[in-house]
């Protein structure tokens, strides 16, 4: 199996958990992107009917594509489940976020969910956040050098403003992402805490103590855990 099919083994433990008149969280990145056509067939083949708010643009516009009625985040009180993926996993089911630029947006509506489930394959598992990934923090454009030399002067891990064709990247918000190479020596709240009061960062990527359930694909079956 290859990793978009070890993706779509997670849906249908995802997908039976949503219900008629539910307001739904639809994440961002490929495994968002390969669910949302089968949620719009749930939806169809089973006459129900839900609201989704998404965490990008993007999303936003392939769900509508599918006849998924949308809603913005500010115009819901509530939202039941939020379904997203993840770049690492580590054993306490923490998470790093963003590799699409949309980490900001993914932690407000995985924070306004009852249940938040993360669907991904099984090499998203980490033994350590930033074992194969970099950590990714929404910053402003104004002062994005300073929060930079900041960093790597009292944390000691390397910043680069991710570029995208020798373009920097710019967020939903505008904004430009760092992403920082972290080593095991790192402690992410302690890192999480630091970086969120540092003038002009919006958020980082670390999503610690949100995730409710895992859902992960593997060769070998998938594997449903709780938190």
């Amino acid at each position: 199996m290859n990793k978009d099919q070890l993706k779509k083994s997670t849906f249908k433990d995802a997908l039976a958990q949503i219900q008629d008149g539910m307001v739904i969280g639809i994440g961002s990145g490929s495994t968002i992107e390969l669910l949302i056509p089968e949620l719009a067939t749930k939806l169809q083949q089973e006459s129900i009917e839900i609201t989704g708010v998404c965490t990008s643009n993007k999303t936003a516009f392939i769900a509508k594509e599918h006849g998924i009625k949308i809603f913005d985040v500010n115009d819901v009180q509530h939202i039941d489940i939020a379904i997203d993926g993840a770049d690492e996993i580590d054993r306490e089911l923490n998470l790093i976020k963003g590799g699409g630029g949309a980490l900001f947006r993914e932690k407000v509506i995985d924070s306004m969910a009852e249940k938040f489930i993360v669907l991904a394959d099984d090499s998203k598992c980490v033994d350590y956040l930033g074992e194969t990934f970099k950590l990714p923090v929404e910053v402003d454009k104004f002062n994005w050098l300073l929060i930079a030399k900041n960093i790597e002067s009292i944390k000691q891990v390397k910043a680069i403003r991710r570029m995208v064709d020798d373009v920097p990247f710019i967020t939903d918000n505008g904004n430009y992402i760092l992403d920082l190479e972290i080593n095991n020596h790192i402690d992410a709240y302690e890192m999480h805490e630091y970086l969120i009061h540092l003038i002009g960062v919006l958020e980082t990527g670390y999503f610690l103590d949100v995730t409710d359930q895992v859902i992960i694909g593997s060769t070998s079956g998938v594997k449903v855990i709780n938190k």
